[in-house]
């Protein structure tokens, strides 16, 4: 890749005083073999360097004249290293900022866009439920809140499928599970035993779901906040419903 002056002219008074790294310095000295304006640039800074240093014979006289010099070649080198300090430190937080908005940052499937129907004694969702469905059991563990929920990564690994049905419960597993207290499993998930009712969380309505446990050491007001949660949300499935 074929670097411009202005780059090597930003390296190139680090480059002088030894400072820069071993990739950055074959980068100059690349540019340099090549680029007689970068040279002659650097020679400027070296001489610039000598008289910074000075000589023991060097006048008084001479040692004030540059001295503004030396102030002024200071102020550049330090706004320069400040530069590539704060260059390198947008070049990692970019990097973590794209980790999270491709990989963590979720978008919640409002229940209309999850399709979710129960036919022929089994529960199906519009869309692929991979990647996306999670859940969080009540403090009681009577009642389940699903959501679902997806990443630019899973759009990507997973897509919606949204023309194609999948299959997420056997109501008759469910039932089993809370009849006789085992876990009913499917491809998708498994179901804990003992859950008499399955709602579906709008995005909306995220955030009061995953603070349910929050109120674990008061059963009652814990009842409450379900039963509150309950009647925001979108039942799917009742084993009262399907005792009948």
């Amino acid at each position: 890749m074929k670097i411009s002056c202005d780059v090597i002219e930003d390296l190139l008074p680090l480059y002088v005083d030894d400072m820069v790294s071993e990739d950055s310095r074959q980068l100059v000295e690349e540019h340099l073999k090549e680029c007689t304006t970068c040279q002659k640039m650097m020679e400027e800074m070296k001489k610039e360097n000598s008289l910074g240093h000075g000589k023991e014979g060097l006048a008084d006289a001479e040692r004030k004249a540059i001295e503004p010099l030396k102030k002024i070649r200071r102020k550049i080198r330090r706004k320069r290293i400040a530069a590539v300090l704060m260059a390198a430190v947008l070049v990692a937080a970019t990097g973590g900022i794209g980790h999270y908005w491709y990989y963590d940052k979720k978008s919640y499937i409002s229940w209309e866009d999850a399709g979710i129907t129960v036919r022929d004694g089994k529960i199906y969702a519009g869309i692929n439920p991979t990647g996306r469905l999670s859940a969080v059991v009540s403090v009681d563990q009577k009642n389940m809140f699903y959501m679902m929920s997806e990443t630019a990564w899973t759009r990507k690994e997973y897509p919606a499928d949204i023309d194609t049905e999948r299959e997420l419960w056997d109501v008759k597993d469910l039932q089993e599970a809370h009849d006789r207290g085992v876990n009913a499993v499917t491809d998708e998930t498994s179901m804990p035993s003992g859950i008499e009712n399955i709602y579906y969380v709008d995005p909306e309505n995220i955030k009061e779901a995953f603070r349910l446990w929050d109120y674990q050491d008061d059963p009652q007001e814990a009842q409450q906040k379900e039963e509150e949660l309950a009647a925001k949300c979108h039942l799917i499935w009742s084993a009262e419903d399907t005792d009948k």
